[in-house]
């Protein structure tokens, strides 16, 4: 790790592919492991799926000098939220059930609780997260 101007200095492994980097001027970057290829992070939210396999803490350790919210990952949870299938879903309410601040996912949360497209399930969990995210 060197220090801001000097080219990228946090990096964090997605899996064991490719790295989210945060360079000299706070731009997130990924590097794609197999084209070594250089990409904008908030254009592959899809290649940062698998962080969320791990849990916010360890995420959050690992990017321990950085405010949470100027990452990708506040995206990344929204991205997840609306992804295909089931598992990506879950694994994004894991991460707010995990603590994962809800504030700014309550639209989402909203659409989830009332999908007719979602299991049972991922209904009644974004149905909990949503009313336990309403302003006091």
């Amino acid at each position: 790790m060197g220090s801001a101007g000097d080219g990228p200095y946090l990096t964090l492994r997605i899996s064991n592919g490719p790295l989210l980097v945060r360079d000299g001027v706070d731009t997130w970057l990924i590097h794609g492991a197999a084209d070594e290829l250089v990409y904008p992070a908030a254009d592959r939210l899809v290649w940062l799926l698998p962080l969320l396999e791990r849990t916010p803490s360890d995420v959050s350790a690992e990017l321990a000098d950085v405010s949470l919210a100027d990452t990708p990952l506040p995206a990344l949870v929204r991205f997840a939220l609306t992804a295909w299938g089931k598992h990506w879903p879950t694994l994004a309410l894991d991460w707010l059930d995990a603590g994962w601040p809800t504030r700014d996912l309550r639209d989402v949360l909203a659409d989830m609780k009332d999908s007719h497209e979602l299991s049972q399930p991922l209904r009644d969990r974004a149905l909990r997260l949503w009313s336990a995210s309403a302003p006091a």
